[in-house]
């Protein structure tokens, strides 16, 4: 039957490819995302989220499906988030939103398919695990502190009706607004337990521990998962967590990680007698690979040092092995680790594209795969090959010519090994001048891969060549590479690996130097942004949601404990490094006319940042533009119709400087 279906759509793809077109940007309209299958625990069903655009109302629509391991019978199931499979196979739980509009926990049958609400908070329910035998559910849902600074206004009678101005909020925390949500409320995420058959919760865990994530059972008494039992509120928040277990009957709780570093993603083992989880020994650091280890009779050892990327989530598939999936230059792989004797090997050697690890049957592996030309589908790994299971945008995709992705490795001034791709447009011809547009992506720490961009292959289709590099700072390449950067960004060694890349794309001889454009988000917007104010080659710039002042943004930004991690001293001690790696102050060197974007409700880099450049570069007579993006917090494409804006505003700037 699986066979049957894939010769069908292969030949009615190769059908459609024949009449193939450069890329419209309509279709965009059309693709579907798919993510985080989990395979029942009889290995005979998949629970998928499917993702795609409601154009009516330009938003996305989030739904749950079920299909056969095989991909066969895929429907929908319901709407809602976060499912998890009940041990037995025979329910789904899953969150979704009550009448109060209310994150709740619900649970339906897959006989009957009939549905229960579990839970009745108050306050939303944010995660949560079946217990071992099924019979109950522990849960996570926060807790605001009290807030005991009120005031009195004199003069209220008994009785009567005032309009009077709501009560302010009063801040005293550093981190008291989150990017995507604004204000937060000040308190923490509590754990909670529930019959899995709904009732009454009671609460577990006691003030002091905010919980975090990784939510599972050791046994029938102890949860264990990621808190911070630290809640310094000087420190990054992610830097003070720790693997913590709690007996629901006692509540005691007990921290299992080292008491010194960072230490998260914590996995209980098949026969329950060790846990697996991920860290790192020390907070002194921009950027690290964390590191795997074992906790087992009370003592705990690492199994792995100088991996290229912390892993994502492990998954035991036998007492003694575990699999992760992990970035490494530019690929996102599976590895496997040998538990006994710390053996690491890739599941799929030599393997260059993107697949993400998020469930296992047996020895079976099922995640998401992704390569330059397709996003993301369903697939499995079985022993050491892949397979896809489900092709939700081949049909629309198979219909355009898309260009071709190409691999470059190439040395900066200094000798650093830097990585990079470009993709060329349909039907390129290399004796030809092409215009290009160099790329650059956030973090800092992050790492450019080969995975489909529809953005980048419509530029292609559009005649561009598109270069994407990773300069050192970003992740998939090690430790040193990553944290190499730390109070030294943005600085010249990024510059000269970026730059170095248009230098090795230029000596292949086919882009047209008078019409080189450069753009990025977020910590793109800010090395591109540094990139114009060293450097004149570029013909425009588009410099999307960026910093560009370090000393306004700390005091402004949702992340105030983690920028000023960025320098050693604070700038009312020392201003100079705040002042020298903030672009706003290169503005006198800037030529290139500059593009900024920006989200209005961005509060991780706040649109003052684009505001304050937008400015100087008007006054130094510089050719700019600011674009405030409406219902876009951090970034500029979260809304669907701001996916085509974001595309047509960046041609026309560059359309607009056809040559330098």
């Amino acid at each position: 039957m699986k066979l049957k279906t894939l010769t069908a759509l292969a030949l009615l793809v190769l059908s459609i490819n024949a009449f193939s077109k450069n890329l419209d940007p309509e279709s965009y309209w059309d693709i579907q995302g798919v993510s985080n299958p989990l395979i029942s625990p009889d290995g005979m069903r998949i629970i998928f989220q499917k993702r795609y655009i409601d154009k009516s109302n330009d938003s996305y629509i989030s739904e749950l499906w079920l299909m056969d391991n095989d991909g066969e019978d895929q429907r929908f199931f319901i709407k809602g988030n976060n499912p998890k499979w009940s041990p037995n196979g025979k329910k789904i739980a899953f969150i979704k939103k009550d009448g109060n509009e209310i994150e709740q926990i619900y649970v339906k049958y897959l006989d009957n398919e009939s549905e229960s609400k579990i839970t009745n908070f108050d306050n939303p329910i944010t995660d949560f695990a079946w217990s071992i035998d099924g019979s109950k559910i522990a849960f996570s849902s926060f807790e605001e502190y009290e807030n005991d600074w009120l005031i009195d206004i004199p003069g209220k009678k008994e009785g009567t009706n005032y309009e009077w101005t709501e009560e302010p909020n009063i801040v005293t925390t550093m981190h008291w607004k989150r990017d995507g949500q604004g204000e937060s409320k000040i308190g923490e995420n509590h754990l909670f337990l529930v019959d899995s058959n709904g009732g009454s919760a009671v609460k577990i865990s006691k003030w002091g521990m905010d919980y975090v994530g990784d939510l599972q059972w050791i046994d029938d008494d102890n949860l264990l998962f990621t808190g911070n039992n630290t809640l310094n509120d000087l420190e990054t928040p992610w830097k003070q967590t720790s693997i913590l277990s709690l007996n629901i009957s006692t509540t005691k709780l007990n921290k299992i990680s080292p008491e010194e570093g960072v230490y998260t993603g914590a996995k209980v083992s098949v026969d329950k007698k060790t846990i697996a989880f991920l860290g790192h020994d020390s907070k002194d650091y921009s950027s690290v690979a964390f590191d795997v280890f074992l906790q087992s009779n009370g003592k705990q050892k690492k199994l792995t040092k100088n991996l290229p990327a912390t892993p994502r989530e492990l998954f035991w598939i036998s007492p003694d092995e575990i699999v992760f999936s992990v970035d490494s230059r530019g690929a996102a792989k599976v590895m496997s680790l040998n538990t006994k004797n710390a053996k690491l090997s890739e599941v799929i050697p030599d393997f260059k594209h993107q697949f993400v690890l998020n469930s296992t049957h047996k020895d079976l592996m099922y995640g998401v795969y992704a390569n330059d030309k397709r996003p993301n589908e369903i697939s499995v790994i079985n022993g050491n090959s892949l397979e896809k299971i489900t092709s939700l945008n081949e049909l629309m995709l198979a219909q355009y010519d898309l260009g071709e992705t190409q691999e470059i490795n190439y040395k900066a001034p200094d000798g650093t090994k830097i990585q990079g791709w470009y993709i060329t447009p349909p039907e390129f011809d290399p004796s030809k001048k092409y215009p290009l547009i160099l790329t650059i992506h956030g973090g800092p720490h992050a790492m450019y891969r080969p995975a489909f961009n529809y953005l980048w292959h419509q530029f292609a289709s559009d005649g561009y060549v598109v270069l994407f590099t990773n300069p050192r700072g970003s992740t998939g390449y090690g430790s040193e590479f990553a944290n190499v950067i730390d109070n030294d960004y943005p600085g010249q060694g990024d510059l000269s690996d970026l730059l170095a890349g248009v230098d090795h794309l230029v000596e292949l001889d086919f882009i047209d130097q008078d019409r080189m454009y450069v753009q990025g988000c977020s910590g793109g917007g800010v090395l591109t942004a540094w990139v114009v104010g060293h450097d004149d080659r570029f013909a425009a710039a588009a410099s999307l949601c960026p910093v560009t002042n370090w000393i306004s943004m700390v005091g402004t930004t949702d992340i105030a404990a983690w920028t000023f991690e960025w320098f050693d001293k604070p700038f009312w001690e020392d201003p100079s490094n705040w002042l020298d790696r903030s672009p706003i102050m290169r503005t006198g060197f800037i030529k290139t006319p500059t593009l900024f974007m920006t989200g209005v409700l961005d509060i991780r880099t706040p649109m003052p940042q684009t505001e304050e450049m937008y400015i100087a570069l008007k006054e130094a007579g510089i050719d700019t533009a600011m674009i405030r993006m409406n219902k876009e917090w951090h970034g500029t494409s979260r809304v669907p119709t701001n996916w085509f804006r974001t595309y047509g505003y960046l041609s026309d700037w560059y359309e607009r400087y056809p040559n330098k």
